[in-house]
């Protein structure tokens, strides 16, 4: 929170204090000090409550003054001139439609899904207008340094946007002094946005060459044959720079979404056998992928990797396998197929996209050996937990998909974008009723099908927990 968010806001009811304070010597310890228990038989309870509320706003005044000293020598210029901006823009919104959007460049999940549906959004918006008013939309940056510089460039070319700290600073003053004009940022695509939008984003012509040079330099059977394959651990939030949260912060609550990367050694080395070259994906990881087999390539450690490339390869691979981060937001905003493994939660937002398919982590109790149904998970609220406490505190064991299990889910969706895989009418009917419960469920919608559910199980995961689904309809 900077510090003019409630600096206009905290202001003291003179008059009714000095009647206070005449009335009641104390009344300033009322105020000023921590006892307004040791006081409150010397009010009435409206008096009281009053107190309590100078308190506050005394409070909030003492810490935007301390955010205001805070600032930078610098960023106090540009503070005045976002707020005299968001005046101008008050002014502006009587000729034409002005709306603020926030860019959060800090993490590239956000900056990826959050800014193409805030986009797609507007497009929608001013179509629905019909053109009766002309609208402006101004995107503001978060943070200075983005996630990706590359991205960055992608969606400055294709929208206005300013950067932070002025972005920061105009979207914040804009809530205080342009309430009307703040879009929310959400990541969810419940309206579908995506549906039948091209991608937002494109590469141009000298861009396409580069990035076709490096896959011919490693003798890429074909420009579009290729694989990322994306393994979340615990290496890249520990060391990343924090952004809105302490350095010291326990990432432990995530760790049921980690995975190792040696058990990927055997799927990533058959996707190399049927063909395809195999991109290790990644910033900063806790282990290196081993893996003779030349088609395996370790991108994420070996030197490879720009930020211009992992922008690239996502938007061309043929697909996607991730244990699901903030990378998966590449190719899920360029349109390309994607795979889950090691799933969990089942009530994930993904749920809603086209061309996916998940196989989840195995959970069992800790003192039973027959894995838990989705009854069971229904049971002990388990369908969208994010936090890997509360699955130990509930007895729960969560076990990774085996080498043998991720072989099976990487060829079947090899074979489903090839056009040669071939589900059992009993598959078939397995994903129908996965369908209908998963969006019908009132523990994963507010309402039935308050979004499309289009993702679906790999068949190979129904066909080896044929028992999954049993207990619900």
């Amino acid at each position: 929170m900077i510090a003019y968010r409630s600096a206009s806001r905290a202001i003291y009811p003179f008059k009714v204090i000095k009647i206070l304070a005449t009335k009641h010597t104390n009344f300033l310890n009322l105020i000023f000090f921590n006892n307004l228990d040791n006081f409150s038989p010397l009010l009435r309870p409206t008096e009281l409550t009053l107190a309590r509320n100078v308190r506050i706003q005394k409070v909030k005044l003492n810490s935007s003054l301390t955010n205001l000293r805070k600032l930078r020598k610098r960023e106090l210029p540009l503070l005045l001139i976002a707020v005299n901006l968001i005046l101008g823009l008050r002014v502006l919104n009587l000729i034409c439609q002005v709306k603020l959007h926030t860019v959060k460049n800090h993490r590239i999940g956000h900056f990826c899904e959050n800014t193409e549906i805030s986009h797609l959004s507007a497009i929608k918006e001013r179509r629905n207008s019909q053109g009766r008013k002309k609208r402006i939309d101004i995107y503001c940056f978060q943070v200075p340094t983005s996630s990706n510089s590359f991205l960055e460039k992608m969606w400055k070319r294709k929208l206005f946007c300013l950067n932070a700290p002025l972005g920061r600073f105009v979207y914040d003053s804009g809530k205080k002094l342009f309430p009307g004009a703040i879009c929310k940022s959400i990541n969810d695509d419940i309206e579908h946005l995506r549906l039948n939008a091209p991608p937002v984003l494109s590469f141009e012509k000298s861009e396409l060459i580069k990035g076709n040079e490096f896959l011919k330099r490693l003798e890429v059977l074909s420009s579009n044959k290729f694989i990322c394959l994306n393994v979340r651990d615990s290496r890249f939030l520990a060391s990343s720079p924090n952004i809105g949260w302490k350095r010291s912060r326990d990432w432990s609550y995530s760790d049921h979404r980690n995975s190792e990367i040696t058990s990927f050694v055997l799927a990533a080395e058959t996707l190399a056998e049927m063909g395809y070259t195999v991109f290790r994906m990644g910033a900063l990881v806790k282990e290196p992928l081993i893996s003779k087999h030349p088609r395996v390539f370790d991108y994420a450690t070996n030197g490879m990797r720009t930020e211009f490339l992992d922008i690239f390869l996502g938007a061309h691979c043929s697909f996607t396998v991730s244990t699901g981060s903030g990378w998966d937001s590449i190719p899920i905003i360029f349109r390309r197929p994607l795979l889950y493994v090691n799933f969990l939660p089942l009530g994930n937002p993904s749920l809603h996209l086209n061309d996916c398919y998940f196989y989840l982590k195995a959970l069992r109790l800790r003192d039973s050996k027959t894995p838990l149904l989705l009854h069971d998970l229904d049971r002990m609220n388990l369908l969208q937990c994010f936090d890997s406490h509360i699955y130990k505190d509930a007895g729960v064991v969560i076990r990774d998909m085996s080498s043998e299990e991720l072989v099976e889910a990487v060829t079947e969706m090899a074979q489903r974008v090839e056009g040669t895989f071939v589900e059992t009418p009993e598959q078939k009917e397995m994903q129908a009723k996965a369908k209908h419960i998963l969006s019908t469920h009132p523990k994963l919608h507010p309402s039935p099908n308050h979004y499309p559910i289009r993702a679906q199980f790999a068949s190979c995961f129904l066909s080896r927990y044929p028992n999954f689904l049993d207990g619900l309809d």
